[in-house]
């Protein structure tokens, strides 16, 4: 599936909590399926997505497979504070914010200025298993 059939099949669709499936999906559960069936990695889902605990406790045991970058790229993972508490996770496509939010909302691009005004801390992620199958062949090339 390519990035814009993602955004395509996927835009619209409500927001489910602890819900991971092209019909509904909370925040968590949208970059679990564009990691899956975009650019074809299982990124580590822990057991308490599952049983419903709250986001913070699901986030501390996911972050860690994360490597914080200093700007936006294509498909890395955003998270959006409330104070000193990571509140909000989604993706950066295309150089917009593609995310589910929170109850009675939906999967929707926004910008990411529009991230930043609403949320007093934006930070940008990327999965540390996952290289670029483009800038690993312009390593090589430079190497």
């Amino acid at each position: 599936m390519l990035n814009q059939e993602f955004i395509d099949v996927m835009d619209g669709k409500p927001w489910k909590n602890r819900s991971c499936g092209f019909d509904a999906c909370d925040c968590w559960g949208l970059i679990a399926l564009y990691y899956r069936h975009v650019l074809g990695v299982n990124i580590h889902h822990a057991d308490d997505y599952e049983c419903g605990r709250e986001f913070l406790t699901c986030y501390q045991g996911e972050i860690v497979f994360w490597r914080q970058s200093a700007a936006p790229s294509d498909a890395c993972m955003f998270v959006a504070y409330e104070g000193q508490h990571p509140k909000h996770v989604g993706l950066i496509l295309g150089g917009q914010a593609f995310h589910s939010r929170g109850e009675s909302g939906h999967v929707r691009l926004d910008k990411i200025r529009t991230l930043q005004k609403v949320y007093s801390k934006v930070e940008f992620y990327t999965y540390a298993s996952y290289r670029d199958p483009e800038s690993a062949g312009d390593a090589k090339r430079t190497a």
